[in-house]
């Protein structure tokens, strides 16, 4: 791919002016609020060429956009080091330092769409960035400044790993430090052999369009080598540099990627890269040369981050890669009537397991529920189908939602496959309780039943409900129907006629049970053991009195002595 000259330079106020222009990152999936569609995932709604692109003239497109006090500051004293390293080396008979520092991928794109990013990815032409990072050192540290701790992350082509990077901190911002690359394969081995490239070779090796432009410091331009990235991010476009299959059999992860940014964007795919994350080839090189880390990795970014995780799960779906990625064991059980009511959990995934968490997106939207709070909720929906199915691991059985999200998705937030699980299973308690609350009302049996569920779900009640309710609404006429855009309009004022909400509203104001799982004994086992109850009869009758207090949860101490709940 080469560039076709003369160049032509844009200005930030040519994109923000534009119809349809990022300013201000308005391209958000503003759609569960109601505001706009969903993007495209193929068919007639995807991707079409700009006349640019149709006519085939490709052109260096350049853009300048404005550095924030700190950032200058960096770019400036990379700069001055490199006038000093080079007039140093002049000073001994040495060839003069010539090298150009770029600042490459996502803090280059969100510097375009008006965001802000602390993600500083340098790329050199000619020094490995160990190399450049000692050497920034060794410059600060003459300015006066503590000598600070290279990391070195090697390379890892097995593992679609190719670059080693250098990572290290300047004036307390994280700077990663990799060279521009090109790849030459040998025809008996996929791991191809890294060299030197140019910043067009460079560009053409990223994910996507948008992710390949570059910020040169020297020149304070931004530098669009591939012709199309701004075009694509000013048009809400994911694409490619090179052919899609081949970007995605570089590196399968990127098809991840590539969900993630079409859901946090409201990006259309084009429609060859949407053929080529379908390709069998993509899904095996996925779930055999991406460690389950780097899984874990992206879909935190997606659960937990901005825009639409539902609709990065739907691509996911539609893309039938989410049984590599929820990869279930190998082995599992369940009783009859858990079988009955679902036979193969990981096919109901992609229906029941998605229109549930579409419906709880909706509604943890609704509620303002905190994003960090959002994650095991919103796993738990997907993964719903799996409720009462335990999976084997190490010769002992544990529930499945637990294993899938432990050991198939490492994620960062370790904490999260424990508190999904209890979610899921509380929820189903609640809409089996809500349901005999609207036929029947209060009774001992239901306080008995609800307070044996929150000391299960504990503080987490409410993501509890809200998920009871997203699945008893995705189960609706399931599987003949499936949740439409009508009903997620509708969640609102059907939330709040649901039978799921009215044993809310008891639960919350006249059950009298919230806390239950902070309350202390009313009788302590001193008191007991004075009554001569020792040995295992102390601890039946401690247990009878958790039992006792949920039924009768405004009761007294005086009321469970005279009631004869603690005898043996």
């Amino acid at each position: 791919m080469g560039i076709a000259c003369p160049t032509r330079c844009y200005t930030k106020s040519d994109l923000d002016d534009d119809e349809g222009g990022m300013k201000g990152s308005k391209r958000l999936r503003e759609s569960l609020e109601g505001e706009s569609g969903y993007g495209s995932i193929g068919g007639e709604g995807g991707a079409q060429p700009s006349k640019r692109q149709a006519s085939g003239e490709t052109k260096e497109l350049k853009l300048r956009i404005e550095l924030l006090p700190i950032e200058k500051k960096i770019f400036d004293a990379i700069k001055e080091m490199l006038r000093e390293e080079s007039a140093t080396r002049v000073a001994k008979n040495e060839p003069p330092l010539k090298l150009t520092v770029r600042v490459a991928g996502g803090w280059v794109r969100d510097k375009c769409i008006g965001k802000e990013s602390d993600d500083i990815d340098l790329a050199l032409d000619h020094m490995m960035g160990y190399e450049f990072a000692e050497l920034m050192n060794k410059y600060l540290v003459s300015k006066g400044a503590t000598k600070q701790n290279i990391g070195r992350i090697k390379a890892n082509p097995e593992k679609s790993k190719h670059l080693e990077t250098a990572t290290f901190a300047v004036f307390g911002i994280d700077i990663d430090v990799n060279n521009l690359r090109t790849e030459l394969y040998d025809q008996d081995s996929r791991i191809p052999m890294m060299k030197f490239g140019t910043a067009m070779q460079d560009a053409e090796r990223r994910d996507f369009t948008m992710n390949a432009l570059f910020y040169n410091i020297h020149t304070d331009e931004v530098e669009d080598l591939t012709g199309r990235g701004i075009d694509d991010l000013k048009n809400g476009i994911l694409r490619t540099p090179l052919e899609p299959l081949k970007t995605f059999k570089d590196d399968p992860l990127r098809v991840l990627r590539a969900i993630r940014f079409a859901a946090r964007f409201e990006f259309k795919l084009t429609e060859d890269l949407i053929k080529a994350a379908k390709n069998p080839a993509v899904k095996k090189d996925l779930a055999h040369k991406c460690s389950r880390e780097r899984f874990g990795q992206e879909l935190i970014k997606v659960v937990g981050g901005v825009g639409s995780p539902s609709f990065a799960f739907e691509l996911l779906v539609s893309f039938n890669l989410h049984d590599v990625v929820f990869e279930a064991p190998s082995t599992l059980k369940a009783d009859e009537e858990v079988k009955k009511r679902i036979q193969d959990p990981q096919k109901h995934v992609g229906t029941l397991g998605l229109d549930t968490m579409k419906v709880l997106e909706k509604l943890l939207r609704l509620h303002s529920v905190p994003l960090k709070s959002r994650r095991a909720p919103l796993y738990g929906a997907f993964l719903f189908p799996f409720n009462g199915y335990l999976g084997k691991v190490k010769k002992k059985y544990q529930p499945a939602i637990r294993c899938i999200l432990r050991d198939s998705v490492k994620s960062p937030d370790s904490g999260m496959a424990e508190p999904a699980a209890r979610l899921v299973s509380t929820a189903q308690v609640f809409e089996n309780l809500a349901t005999a609350f609207a036929q029947s009302g209060e009774s001992k049996d239901l306080k008995r039943e609800t307070g044996i569920a929150l000391s299960v779900v504990k503080d987490d009640y409410k993501l509890a409900l809200y998920l009871s309710y997203a699945k008893a609404k995705a189960s609706e006429g399931y599987p003949s129907k499936r949740v439409d855009a009508k009903a997620l309009e509708d969640i609102r004022a059907d939330f709040d006629q649901h039978v799921v909400h009215k044993f809310g509203h008891w639960l919350e104001n006249e059950s009298g049970l919230i806390g239950c799982w902070k309350w202390k004994p009313l009788v302590v086992a001193k008191e007991l053991m004075k009554e001569g109850i020792k040995g295992r009869a102390l601890g039946e009758a401690m247990k009878k009195q958790v039992i006792w207090r949920y039924e009768n949860p405004r009761g007294t101490k005086e009321e469970l002595l005279a009631s004869g709940a603690l005898k043996p």
